[in-house]
Order: C-alpha cells, then structure tokens, then sequence
C-alpha cells in the first residue's frame, strides 16, 4: 500500500492502521510541507515529494519515490514490522 499523508486524511489513516496492524508492507509519501503525522513521522521512513506536477519536479521525485516504494516491498518479510517494535517497546515497560 501507498499511503499519501498530506492531506492528513482520515480514510487515509484508518486504512494505515490497518495495514499496520495487519503487518502488510507500507509506503508512506507526504507532499513537502505537510506538517508531522502523530507517531508515523517518528517510527517510519516518510519520503516527502513537490506537489507541483512541473516536468521538473516529477523527473526528480519519480526516481526516490520508485525506490522507496521498491524498499518497502522487498523488506516486507523482515523482522522490523511497525507492530513488532512496539510489542517489544510495551514489553520492557512491562505492559502487553
């Protein structure tokens, strides 16, 4: 899934839980300028884009994107899901 956060959209989001919770590979993208996204910002790898659609702009954004997106599926198998470190971080404090 690719997860656009700039318009901090709730459908957007709800659907991100999901996927999170789920542990299914996830994307995440926001325009330049979006402010931060709760714990998102913090926890997952954000790679921002121009908003302007100018040949440009596309040109360079394509290239980071493609290879974000690439990274995303081929860790999709790793250990370090979003919900497995917080699992861990919940059971050093020693809640579950």
């Amino acid at each position: 899934m690719i997860a656009d956060l700039t318009d901090h959209n709730p459908n957007v989001l709800f659907e991100l839980g999901l996927r999170i919770a789920a542990e299914k590979p996830v994307a995440l993208i926001k325009a330049t300028g979006t402010g931060r996204v709760f714990d998102v910002d913090n926890m997952m790898r954000v790679v921002e884009y121009q908003p302007h659609l100018w040949r440009s702009t596309v040109e360079a954004d394509v290239p980071e994107l493609t290879k974000h997106f690439k990274a995303a599926w081929d860790n999709r198998g790793k250990d370090q899901s979003y919900m497995k470190i917080l699992r861990r971080a919940g059971l050093k404090e020693g809640t579950s």
